[in-house]
């Protein structure tokens, strides 16, 4: 498979984006192979950032390439990320290789004719039944979609009393009101240690399954473990966590009990292959945002943990707004059932790049 031409979009997002999201949210990437009619399709984060990253340096690298295996895939992404360096090894850098990687795994499989899943694992019994929990606070909305798993996003106030209480009454109406199986608590690194350590004594009956991103991914690498610590809480976190050098900091130090790699801002899948080795089956691996199309092939094979978030979902076939999402058959009580595609079962939607 030869890349020919390489073209990156950065689209405009009807949806509300806050705070850093307006102009540095998901970028979309296709690029063009020597085979007619076959064209690989990644996002990333960075927005026009990336688009700058993209067009200005690292396209130039990728013209004309040859890939023969995935091993040229893992190839190529070595070389991004170290023609990547000066400027590079982690934030907006590594979201534009992660929008490379992803479109070259998706061309790949295509131009090879086989599913990212069997690429990935030769594993004939992928999983065909994926499990899921939905991330957001709308949790009327997901139950009715027959979710079952809430991952609830909370902002510190800092102060802890107000905060607690408020916390135990809304999981409590929440159980109390839905067939719940797993609650968790992203915080958004607004908590610290101390404040982490109080509320997992305030929420010790509750049945908490984690706590995620407590506090910034740099504190959490330097500070000693807390796993162990937190009544019976597992700790998650790793999204923020771009360079796959980190996992080997995190893997040494014990910091979460649940690694939680983004594919779409941490290199790809290429990067994802070598955090998986860091790993070495010590902790868990549930993808970031793993119900979209990018992480239910990873998921399928067998590679990473058997769980997948749907981020704020509005309906079962898990619509994206610039993309038609072919990868999801079913969604039916908690359990999502993918489609059989080649690539990642998802295309932009018409008019984002010229036909």
């Amino acid at each position: 498979m030869k890349i020919t031409k390489i073209e990156a979009v950065y689209p405009s997002y009807k949806e509300s984006l806050r705070t850093w999201r307006p102009n540095l949210w998901q970028i979309i990437i296709k690029i063009h192979t020597d085979k007619k009619g076959v064209y690989g399709y990644g996002t990333g984060g960075g927005g026009k950032s990336s688009i700058e990253i993209l067009n200005g340096h690292l396209n130039k690298l990728l013209i004309n390439k040859e890939i023969r295996d995935t091993k040229d895939i893992i190839k190529t992404f070595e070389k991004l990320f170290y023609e990547s360096i000066p400027y590079g090894r982690g934030g907006v850098a590594l979201m534009a290789i992660s929008a490379l990687d992803l479109a070259l795994w998706d061309a790949y499989s295509k131009y090879s004719k086989t599913p990212i899943k069997n690429l990935l694992s030769s594993n004939k019994e992928h999983k065909k039944n994926i499990n899921t929990y939905a991330t957001g606070n709308d949790v009327d909305k997901y139950y009715a979609l027959g979710l079952k798993n809430f991952k609830l996003s909370i902002i510190s106030n800092k102060n802890f009393e107000s905060e607690s209480k408020e916390l135990i009454d809304l999981i409590i109406s929440i159980k109390n009101k839905y067939d719940v199986k797993k609650i968790m608590i992203d915080c958004y690194m607004s908590w610290d240690r101390k404040y982490t350590k109080m509320m997992s004594e305030k929420l010790l009956d509750l049945g908490i399954e984690w706590f995620e991103d407590i506090s910034t991914p740099d504190e959490m690498l330097v500070k000693p473990s807390l796993l162990g610590e937190l009544n019976g809480i597992k700790l998650a976190g790793g999204e923020h966590d771009f360079n796959y050098n980190n996992f080997k900091i995190m893997s040494k130090n014990n910091t979460y009990d649940i690694w939680q790699p983004d594919i779409t801002w941490c290199g790809g899948i290429s990067s994802l292959l070598k955090i998986i080795e860091i790993n070495n089956d010590k902790f868990n691996i549930i993808l970031h945002r793993g119900g979209e199309p990018w992480g239910l092939p990873i998921i399928q094979s067998g590679i990473v943990n058997n769980m997948a978030e749907l981020h704020n979902p509005k309906n079962i076939k898990i619509e994206l707004e610039q993309w038609e999402n072919n990868s999801i058959m079913n969604l039916d009580d908690g359990i999502l059932t993918p489609n059989e595609y080649l690539g990642f079962g998802a295309d932009p939607k018409k008019g984002l790049f010229d036909e």
